[in-house]
């Protein structure tokens, strides 16, 4: 079942087990994941495998947490989160530069 929300002018789309899925082994919520798209200095970087075009966007959430977020824009209609964790090291400097 996809989940619908609307953060900052932007709509989102997960799907619900996926998102309690990374809550539970990670401790982010999708819905803290899409406030990453608000931050001015993120980071937009390719993401795609398996010839299944993504991207992925690293920036700081609302709780101040660096974020690398997985995801697929449809036609400016909506953005579908696909995964979220949190920025590994070679992310933070990517977002640092």
């Amino acid at each position: 079942m996809d989940v619908h929300h609307h953060i900052g002018g932007n709509d989102f789309v997960w799907d619900a087990a996926k998102a309690a899925g990374t809550w539970r082994r990670r401790g982010i919520r999708f819905e803290d994941a899409a406030t990453v798209f608000m931050d001015p200095l993120l980071v937009l970087t390719d993401a795609s495998r398996h010839d299944e075009a993504r991207d992925a966007v690293i920036g700081f959430d609302r709780l101040g947490r660096l974020l690398y977020v997985v995801h697929v824009e449809f036609e400016d209609h909506y953005i579908r989160i696909i995964s979220a964790r949190p920025a590994e090291p070679h992310e933070e400097a990517l977002y640092a530069q």
